[in-house]
């Protein structure tokens, strides 16, 4: 449809970040897809760490899947790795930190004040009484009960003039007022009554209509349908929905060729022909009545493939977006992270497009604990502009009511060195009493762990960026552990 998002195309969810209230608009910034220019819905992440809506990574990889496939992002060239015939994957927790910021209504410039989280909006929108459409054709914007049946009428509509096909010398669009202008004017409704005069006469001397008229006419009346309606404008020629108006025309243009100039003036019709019209009305009638009867039948069976189909699409996203951290996941407490094009992820962080990246999620066993990190490349808290933050996250996993609670093995953390140089390394012991190592309740738990793991200095020195890219390695104690 044509408003920005309507209770009529809920598939076009796109919400622009005007929409956002002011205290959240720096913060989303870096929630904006790069291809539409709008907030990310369902968002999904690249191999090399950016995002992007779901349906615009779907048609940006879809017109390339031969070659050599670089990220979408116009400031990065990295070329993405196609894992399983998977070049991007859903970021749940992305789409749940978008859903948790406030927004204001779409419809805020008709008069809407209503504000809330971003995952309600689309609640508010099917019941918003603001809720406008703008036409299409003239951009006026209407209710949804007017907002049909103006389109179908609108004097801007863009159409031609509706016997091009037989005679009219004017091809070219215009909107609807104009072609009525140029129907109805002097001369105008003169040469077009001509045409359908011409346009019938060639039809009898096709043999449509013969002389004996030994049961032609209802063959010759077939064609009249073809005739628009005392140039009264449409798309195209012919009749425009149940508008079976034009039959009266052509019993008028029918007159016309057999010379009843005089009955037509009079307002006479000859009550046979009139009889055979209206049968021939009534048998079109029943006709459409039965063909509307059986497209609902097949609409109603459609729409219930359709939401068979979606559900079984969801369910298919979930299993293989598990599949594929099963497959890039250790399971032995440890975990090598590479992190590519460092320099831009600093620039990133820099400007606060950025300011945190997380890890893969690794586990302690098969059945253990779900972890991940999460890095600050310029810092965070007490290490802000002067260290690089690392941080350890415990995730909720799928096996944490078997697990001993709160969690307290010991971690380690290493930037590795490239050049066989010494590592950098810090080792920190979980406080059982933080929140960061209880039981989780929501997806992860607040971060936890060195907030000055290293300064920019070292970082900056020989070895440890080499070719824009860095090495972390951490490694959870799992001697201890009490595994199921």
């Amino acid at each position: 449809m044509y408003s920005t998002v309507s209770r009529f195309s809920r598939e076009s969810r796109r919400l622009k970040t005007s929409f956002l209230t002011e205290n959240n608009k720096e913060q989303l910034e870096k929630y904006v897809c790069p291809k539409c220019d709008c907030i990310l819905h369902d968002a999904v992440q690249t191999s090399c760490g950016h995002w992007l809506c779901n349906g615009c990574a779907e048609e940006f990889f879809d017109k390339k899947n031969e070659g050599t496939i670089f990220c979408p992002r116009p400031d990065c060239d990295e070329e993405l790795t196609n894992e399983d015939g998977r070049l991007f994957f859903p970021d749940r927790f992305v789409r749940k930190e978008i859903n948790r910021f406030s927004i204001l209504c779409p419809n805020r410039k008709f008069g809407c004040d209503w504000n809330d989280v971003i995952s309600e909006v689309f609640v508010h929108l099917e019941s918003c009484v603001y809720e406008k459409q703008e036409c299409p054709h003239c951009s006026k914007p209407f209710n949804p009960s007017e907002y049909q049946s103006h389109v179908d009428q609108c004097p801007k509509m863009t159409v031609t003039c509706p016997l091009k096909d037989h005679g009219c010398k004017e091809t070219k669009e215009m909107t609807r007022e104009e072609c009525i202008e140029h129907l109805s004017s002097k001369n105008g409704f003169f040469d077009h009554l001509l045409m359908i005069a011409i346009t019938i006469s060639s039809l009898l001397t096709s043999n449509l209509v013969q002389s004996d008229g030994s049961g032609s006419d209802s063959k010759f009346r077939s064609t009249l349908p073809t005739i628009p309606k005392r140039c009264v404008c449409s798309d195209g020629p012919g009749p425009r929905g149940n508008d079976l108006g034009f039959l009266e025309d052509g019993v008028v243009a029918e007159a016309i060729v057999r010379g009843g100039y005089g009955e037509i003036g009079g307002g006479r019709v000859d009550d046979k022909l009139m009889s055979l019209v209206m049968t021939k009305i009534t048998g079109i009638q029943a006709e459409l009545t039965k063909k509307d009867s059986q497209i609902h039948t097949l609409q109603d069976k459609v729409a219930q493939l359709e939401t068979t189909l979606s559900a079984k699409m969801s369910e298919n996203e979930d299993r293989d977006f598990r599949l594929s951290l099963m497959e890039n996941s250790n399971f032995d407490g440890s975990m090598v992270w590479k992190i590519p094009q460092f320099s831009q992820r600093m620039d990133d962080a820099r400007t606060g497009k950025y300011t945190s990246i997380f890890s893969l999620p690794f586990y302690s066993s098969r059945y253990g604990y779900k972890m991940c990190l999460r890095l600050y490349i310029l810092g965070d808290g007490i290490g802000k502009g002067t260290h690089m933050s690392l941080f350890f996250v415990v995730m909720k996993g799928e096996f944490d009511n078997i697990l001993q609670w709160p969690f307290t093995h010991k971690v380690t953390f290493k930037l590795i060195n490239q050049c066989g140089a010494r590592d950098i390394m810090d080792i920190f012991q979980p406080d059982p009493l933080s929140s960061s190592f209880q039981k989780p309740k929501s997806d992860m738990n607040v971060a936890s762990g060195c907030p000055r793991f290293v300064s920019m200095n070292e970082l900056m020195q020989g070895g440890f960026i080499v070719d824009d890219t860095i090495f972390i390695k951490v490694k959870v104690d799992t001697a201890t552990m009490r595994h199921p």
